[in-house]
């Protein structure tokens, strides 16, 4: 993986993706990037885990308008999608970053052999704990 730091659009794999959701009407390519991580009963490999981080990323912005990390197209976008996100979106992203710190993760594996990796730890835990924010301020969504 090519990362150029600890945060969450900090990899190639990341960078590559906000292409992808630059393209999108609404929120399916950061769904899909966090279901790929369900999918996988095995190892998860580190470009399932970096877009599923990034998407997760992109969730909680929806929520909470903190575009800090994020490339300025993905900001925009989000600005553009206002409600594109709902609360079972937040908790799709709770799992997948649930897979992405589990004992069967490339990508915690990487960061965990690595001088920055508690700094990246931490970027985690922030980002799950903004989620955790967002699933209990939608109580209007379906979930």
């Amino acid at each position: 993986m090519g990362a150029w730091g600890t945060g969450t659009f900090d990899n190639d794999d990341a960078a590559d993706w906000a292409y992808e959701l630059d393209e999108a009407t609404d929120l399916l390519p950061a769904r899909e990037a966090l279901a790929a991580t369900m999918d996988s009963d095995g190892y998860l490999e580190i470009p399932e885990g970096a877009l599923a981080v990034a998407a997760a990323t992109v969730v909680a912005a929806s929520f909470d308008g903190d575009l800090r990390g994020i490339p300025d197209d993905v900001g925009a976008w989000i600005d553009d999608h206002p409600d594109a996100a709902s609360r079972g979106d937040a908790r799709l992203a709770l799992d997948a970053l649930d897979r992405v710190m589990s004992e069967d993760s490339e990508l915690r594996a990487l960061w965990g052999d690595s001088p920055a990796g508690p700094a990246w730890v931490d970027t985690i835990e922030r980002l799950r704990r903004r989620l955790v924010r967002a699933v209990g301020s939608d109580e209007t969504a379906d979930g």
